[in-house]
């Protein structure tokens, strides 16, 4: 009895030994997280705690990501961890279980810097602001989004609105899946009636597109999204952009 109460421990000392010793490299390699828009420049540590450096979705920077892994997940042989990442004008926080056919993050929040997203023209770049998302949660799998939730809000036209002594609200809407991609949904009001919508469209790692709609009678913001590439359309100003790989 006492030589299969050792035989025991050892086992698990070994297996305990192999699990801190597995390079997390290999655990992203085997998860095939990097054929769907995601890559990386440099991966550092071990399955319990690492570092990812170079972090990038598609085109957009996005820093460096430390992961610690939740010790009790490896009980269903998919890592879960805890991550933080920060850089390129953002930061946020969230849980990442790995699987071999799946990507799943969820309580992610996140705050992005207008100025540092990749794709927009420098004129919308200088209106700063930033972009946040809370309670996100996505699923990706070789085929793309398969499901998606959470909130994502800018303050970008209020910071433009206050240049000129106006008033916008918090533009904010859903996150979700369509086709494949991640589909934002985004509105919001001025206290005078001003509308602003924002329909944006991401397929990683095929690119993506978005459409920015302002309804407003106000001639200075009239004047200053003229100066930032908005058309008038139908009597409504519009701001288009797509990219052929990476959408921020």
């Amino acid at each position: 009895m006492r030589t299969l109460l050792f035989l025991i421990l050892f086992v698990h000392v070994l297996l305990g030994a192999l699990v801190a010793t597995t390079p997390l490299g290999y655990i992203l390699q085997q998860s095939g997280v990097g054929s769907v828009g995601f890559g990386w420049a440099k991966v550092d540590g071990t399955l319990v705690k690492g570092r990812i450096s170079g972090f990038h979705v598609g085109t957009q920077p996005i820093g460096d990501i430390t992961l610690e892994l939740r010790p009790m997940s490896l009980l269903t042989l998919q890592p879960t961890y805890d991550i933080q990442w920060g850089g390129a004008g953002g930061r946020g926080t969230g849980v990442l279980t790995l699987s071999q056919n799946k990507l799943t993050g969820r309580e992610i929040r996140m705050q992005q810097e207008i100025s540092a997203l990749e794709g927009l023209d420098p004129a919308v770049r200088m209106m700063g602001g930033s972009l946040r998302l809370s309670e996100g949660m996505f699923v990706m799998t070789q085929t793309g989004c398969e499901a998606a939730s959470g909130t994502v809000s800018t303050d970008t036209l209020s910071t433009l609105a206050a240049q000129y002594g106006r008033q916008f609200g918090t533009i904010s809407g859903p996150v979700s899946c369509e086709a494949g991609g991640f589909a934002i949904d985004m509105s919001g009001e001025s206290d005078t009636g001003d509308r602003v919508d924002i329909d944006a469209k991401a397929y990683l790692p095929n690119g993506g597109e978005f459409t920015t709609t302002v309804e407003t009678q106000d001639a200075q913001i009239v004047l200053a999204l003229s100066q930032v590439g908005f058309e008038r359309e139908d009597g409504r100003f519009v701001y288009r952009r797509s990219q052929a790989v990476g959408l921020p």
